[in-house]
């Protein structure tokens, strides 16, 4: 864990560094970022094989599609992200005191 004096250090560091490349900055935000397309292309695939779970799976194809579209609208539904997140390397998101 970070003490005050070295995570201003480190802030400065990452600031300066985002600075001097923004590029590199971007494709760190990136990683902790929520892949929407992704998502969108899974929730898709999971509604257009629940009609064949249905058909060749009988009574455990029926369950296996209703699992199926409930979880690709639950994809759906979380496509857009939660907002505004935290970067990953920011510590504001721990409680005090809590171990890395």
């Amino acid at each position: 864990m970070f003490d005050p004096n070295e995570k201003l250090v480190f802030d400065s560091i990452v600031n300066r560094l985002g600075a001097d490349d923004p590029g590199f900055l971007r494709r760190l935000d990136r990683i902790g970022r929520p892949r929407r397309r992704l998502r969108m292309i899974l929730a898709i695939l999971l509604w257009t094989v629940a009609p064949v779970c249905i058909v060749l799976g009988g009574g455990t194809g029926l369950i296996l599609a209703v699992v199926a579209v409930g979880y690709g609208f639950r994809l759906h539904a979380r496509r857009g992200g939660t907002g505004a997140q935290v970067a990953w390397w920011s510590s504001s998101n721990r409680r005090p005191g809590a171990e890395i």
